[in-house]
């Protein structure tokens, strides 16, 4: 209980609450949900099985014509459009800290986006009455919110967001090892990361959740200043993690630096599908909107294969 309070008398928490939860419903509003079949039973058109009518039943299914036919009351139950487990891991090492120097950038902060991006998938996949749930991590788990389904569920999705404080560096690989076995079989796995990591099995990582029957999506997330290196004059650039300062002239290595950038989107958009694992590369200038009409569309086509 003493959580709870916390969380309702701190009004910085409650503000970001409020425009995560803003942000979010506006941007899922008019976006067409991706939909899937589960055995689950619900108030959908798809007709699924007769049950006898019990006390507390919606008289509306009872079905008139086999009343008419039998004298017995049945109710019909209906398969629900919905029902995957998901759980969403986000990176919240302190690479995802970063804070662009350059004032007039229209790039939101790479925190923030991913923030906003975690809750409007968040609020999509309960709307389609999906189980979500949250696990942040850094060099190890940090918080984990279990999936439900309930609506009620977006609120401490939504605290757990807001109160994420980004330090410490990526260990996806250990995180996933310590998580792995209580992983459902079936499901989804949505990962949110910079990729920004001493980790250099990340792919092999990703590769032995797919292979446990978990779709696999990542989103990797760069602000444009780590894809540019837009910055002049000798800097001494302080590492978000735990690398020594280093001064350096970026005009001297930035086309080195931005081809090696490059090579690493490559090799992640190259090798990932074979894996089984839905790549999405996208800067933070990106509107929000946009990266989720593409993830929609992509669940669409996976569906209807």
């Amino acid at each position: 209980m003493a959580e709870i309070s916390t969380f309702q008398s701190d009004p910085e928490i409650l503000t970001r609450i409020a425009a995560l939860k803003i942000h979010a419903t506006r941007l899922v509003e008019g976006l067409l949900s991706g939909q899937h079949k589960s055995p689950h039973k619900g108030s959908s058109v798809e007709f699924a099985e007769y049950k006898d009518y019990s006390p507390g039943d919606d008289i509306r299914h009872i079905d008139w014509k086999v009343v008419g036919k039998t004298d017995k009351y049945h109710v019909k139950q209906f398969e629900q459009s919905t029902n995957l487990k998901c759980n969403i891991l986000l990176d919240a090492s302190g690479s995802m800290a970063y804070q662009s120097p350059f004032k007039n950038s229209i790039a939101m902060d790479k925190a923030d986006y991913a923030r906003t991006l975690i809750a409007a998938l968040s609020f999509l996949l309960l709307k389609q009455y999906d189980a979500v749930g949250l696990i942040s991590f850094s060099d190890r788990v940090t918080d984990h919110i279990p999936p439900r389904s309930k609506p009620s569920h977006f609120q401490p999705i939504l605290y757990s967001l807001a109160q994420t404080q980004f330090s410490g560096e990526t260990r996806l690989k250990h995180t996933v090892e310590e998580l792995i076995e209580g992983l459902p079989r079936r499901g989804m796995l949505i990962v949110v990361s910079d990729l920004l990591s001493r980790d250099d099995d990340v792919l092999s990582t990703l590769k032995l959740i797919s292979s446990k029957g978990l779709e696999v999506i990542l989103f990797h997330i760069l602000h444009p200043d780590e894809v540019l290196l837009p910055f002049d004059g000798d800097i001494v650039f302080e590492s978000l993690e735990d690398d020594p300062p280093v001064g350096l002239d970026p005009v001297e290595i930035r086309q080195k630096y931005q081809e090696l950038i490059q090579d690493m989107i490559q090799h992640y958009r190259h090798h990932c599908p074979s894996l089984g694992i839905d790549y999405q590369f996208t800067q933070t200038d990106t509107p929000l909107d946009q990266v989720l009409r593409y993830y929609l569309l992509k669940r669409r086509s996976l569906f209807k294969a």
